[in-house]
This record gives C-alpha cells, structure tokens and sequence, in this order.
C-alpha cells in the first residue's frame, strides 16, 4: 500500500445483488443486502482506518452508504465516468466486477480522495424530493410535447396524464416546503438565499439540495463544481474560444434560470450583464457570467451570515 496514504483503501465495486470488494488486504464478494453488508462491516472493523471507495450505481450504493454512515467508517463515492476513464488510460479494457473493483482501486490510489461525510437524513430526503420533482417535471414536458403532435383520438388521455402529473408536482413541492421548515438549518439558509432578487425557489432548493458543501469550498472550487468556469482550449498558436462544461448540471440548470431573472430584476447583475452585451458578449457568456456572480454572492451571504448546510 502506498505509504503516504494514512487509510486503508477499500474498493468495492457494487451491482445490484452483489458487492465485489478488493483491498491490499483482502479480496471478497459480499451480497448487496442486509446480511452481505452487516458481514462486510464486521470485516471493515477489523482494519485500522478503512477507507471505502465506491461509484454511484443509481441507487444500489444506498443500503451500504447508509450501512457506512452509521457504523461511522470513512467513505467515498466516486463518478462512474472518471473511473471508466481512468481505465482507458490505463489500456484496460476488459470489464467485469473483479476487475471493476481493481479498477477503483488503483484509481483511488490515484487519486487520493478525502473522506465523504455523509448528509443528514432531511437532506437525504430533501434531496430525494428534488429527484422526484426533476422526474415529473420531466415527464410532463414530454406529455405536453405529446399534445402537439397525437391524434385527436388520444387527446384527452394526454390531457388527464397531464393534470395527474401537475398534481403529483404540486404534492412534491408542498413536501419540499415542509422537509426545510422542519430543519433549521436548511430554513435559515432558504431564508437567507431566496431574498436575493432573482432567485426563486427552486433555485434555492436547488443549491440546498445539490450543493451543501457551498460554504466549505473556495471560490475556485466552486464555480468549477458547478460547471460555470470557462476552461481553455489552448494548443501551441492556437487559442480557442473557452467554454465551461461538467459540473452539477441540476444547479447550473436552476441557475441559468435565476440569472435570466437576475439580469432583468437584480440591481447588481443587471448593470454587470448590460455592461458585458454593451463590450460585445453574446448573450450566453453574459448568462454564464451572471450565474457565477449570483452562486459567489450565495455563498458569500451564506458564509458571512455562518449559515452553514452540511
């Protein structure tokens, strides 16, 4: 094991029913439910600082991330795009889930991540909401696109669906409410952030919900985790136009909205994004530019109040 890493490393590749485990230590399958990892715990317990790194699967890391949380071991949790990645620059090819879990491994090794500190279970639920509120959302733009080009016939089912959805949207943000009334620490920060002009709602349960870590992070670091940090694209004498990319698209999509917003309602947004159209900007750069105005200034409200959401 690397010398200069003071934990364990524990790599585990999870799918559906099974937990592929792999350390410097050991090599184990475990069964992805209650018993698999109330085994896998009991063998975690016996390390000295067990580090366990793991990719989001969608859903099937729930039950050991919450198994991690409250046996109190150290966690990570990693995109399953960057350990692909890593993979191909490594040359190897080959997938299954023993070496999925060498993969993650080597990659964390790497990488030498920071433990994860698990969300308190109103932002867990909080976060879950959101989820279910971006599904509906989701679905009934696809209905009412539906509407423009189905057969008079069916009109009317598309149009109870619709309705359904609107109701099942409206039941999901009522409990979005209810969930930051009930914790204090998530209605200060709404209170704080929503009376910045522009902001609306779901920009704040946005940030509340995807981005608890606003105030832990540098200014860097945060516009970059967001996704509105333009990035070179610079090679020898040639110099590209620099564009943002990755990021926490559900924030930068809440965000885009509030910046439009902004850009008409805010007293300090409006004269910046003015000034840049004014220098010739397109309008999106100008967007761009205004949504990492408005995420510096939350989280500079938020710090100086020591409003804090994790």
């Amino acid at each position: 094991m690397n010398p200069k890493i003071d934990k364990e490393l524990v790599a585990v590749d999870i799918s559906k029913h099974s937990l592929e485990v792999k350390s410097h230590s050991m090599k184990q399958t475990y069964t992805n439910d209650s018993q698999g990892i109330a085994e896998l715990l009991e063998t975690l317990g016996s390390m000295e600082h067990p580090l366990v790194i793991y990719e989001a699967t969608g859903g099937y890391e729930r039950l050991l991330q919450d198994a991690l949380s409250s046996a109190d071991i150290a966690q990570q949790m990693v995109p399953p795009s960057r350990v692909r990645a890593f993979a191909q620059s490594e040359g190897i090819k080959a997938k299954t889930d023993p070496i999925d879990a060498a993969v993650i491994l080597r990659f964390a090794e790497e990488k030498r991540f920071r433990p994860y500190r698990p969300r308190s279970a109103e932002h867990q639920e909080l976060i879950g909401l959101m989820n279910r509120r971006a599904q509906l959302t989701s679905f009934l733009t696809q209905e009412k696109t539906r509407v423009q080009n189905s057969r008079q016939s069916i009109l009317p089912l598309i149009e109870e669906m619709i309705l359904i959805i609107e109701s099942q949207i409206q039941k999901t943000e009522m409990a979005i409410r209810a969930v930051i009334r009930r914790h204090a620490k998530l209605k200060e920060a709404y209170n704080a952030l929503i009376e910045i002009k522009g902001v609306g709602e779901v920009t704040v349960w946005s940030v509340l919900a995807y981005l608890a870590e606003i105030t832990e992070l540098k200014r860097n670091q945060l516009v970059a985790l967001v996704g509105v940090a333009p990035f070179n694209k610079d090679s020898g004498t040639i110099n590209k136009r620099r564009s943002i990319q990755g990021g926490r698209s559900k924030v930068r999509k809440a965000l885009y909205m509030a910046a439009q917003s902004a850009a008409v309602w805010n007293p300090v947004v409006r004269p910046y994004v003015q000034g840049l159209r004014d220098r010739g900007k397109p309008y999106k750069c100008a967007m761009v530019a205004a949504m990492r105005k408005l995420i510096i200034h939350m989280q500079s409200l938020l710090k100086n109040s020591k409003i804090s959401i994790a």
